[in-house]
């Protein structure tokens, strides 16, 4: 796979995990089964320096709905 073409595949599950975690927030009100999913990550770590203080964290939810739409544009990636 050349570069131009596996960064068009990354792009489409990127942008089909987001779609996919929004219809699965919205259709979770209807359906309780598409907001179950799996959520990780760090929630909080501070780093202080004296004179500057971070703040660094990342969380992953990952529902029905994200991994149905990212399988769905990877397919449709690999059409193009």
């Amino acid at each position: 796979m050349r570069r131009k073409e596996r960064t068009i595949s990354i792009a489409f599950v990127v942008l089909g995990a987001v779609l996919g975690t929004v219809v699965g927030e919205v259709l979770g009100a209807y359906y309780p089964f598409m907001r179950a999913g799996i959520h990780f990550g760090i929630s909080d770590i501070a780093v202080q320096l004296g004179f500057v203080e971070f703040h660094l964290g990342a969380t992953f939810s990952i529902n029905l709905g994200t991994v149905g739409f990212a399988l769905l544009f990877l397919f449709f990636s690999t059409l193009i």
